[in-house]
Parts: structure tokens; C-alpha cells; sequence
């Protein structure tokens, strides 16, 4: 006597669901990557504008590269330029008007 009343998934379609899973899951792990190197990168280059804006106000971090720049600019004034390169590579440049206090 035969059964036509089979309950449950075939082998086929379990295979297929977790080949389904396992795809969703790599670009899952993927994503999640994307995120946390896109994450660390932005980290990056803000500690790069602070230490550059650091550097302006005549401190240094350790580990950094900094250059600072100075030139002259109108009415008596000095454009400061500073450059923070971090050590993973990431760099900002802050230009920065200083004028004399007593310009009377």
C-alpha cells in the first residue's frame, strides 16, 4: 500500500533553502563589513580635522604627521595652514586668519 499523504520538505527543497540562507548570509557579513570599515575610515577623518585644529592651537599627538604653514595675508595678518596625516594615511588641512589683537 502506497502513501500520497507525505508530510515535510524534500531533500531538493531544503537544499535550496539553505543555499538561500547561506547566500542572504555571506552579503549579510558583507554589508556588515562595508559598514565598519566605512565606520572606522570617518573615525579617521575626524581625529585627522581635530588634531589638525590641535595643531593650530600649538599641540601635537603623538604618532601624527603635522606640517604648519605660515604666510603673510592682508592688513598685517598671518594664514596659518595646518596639515594632520595620520598613521593609517588620513589627512585634513585647516587654513586659519590670525590678526593682531591691537589693530587700532
Amino acid at each position: 500500500m502506497m502513501l500520497t499523504n507525505e508530510q515535510g520538505f524534500s531533500l531538493v527543497e531544503t537544499l535550496f533553502a539553505l543555499l538561500l540562507f547561506s547566500l542572504s548570509f555571506t552579503a549579510l557579513m558583507h554589508y556588515q563589513q562595508a559598514l565598519g570599515l566605512g565606520f572606522q575610515q570617518q573615525w579617521q577623518q575626524r581625529e585627522a580635522w581635530r588634531n589638525a585644529q590641535q595643531r593650530l592651537e600649538g599641540q601635537q599627538m603623538p604618532g601624527w604627521r603635522f606640517t604648519l604653514q605660515a604666510r603673510s595675508g592682508p592688513s598685517g595678518c598671518q594664514l596659518l595652514s595646518a596639515r594632520a596625516t595620520s598613521p593609517a594615511g588620513r589627512s585634513a588641512e585647516l587654513t586659519q586668519l590670525q590678526c593682531p589683537a591691537n589693530r587700532g
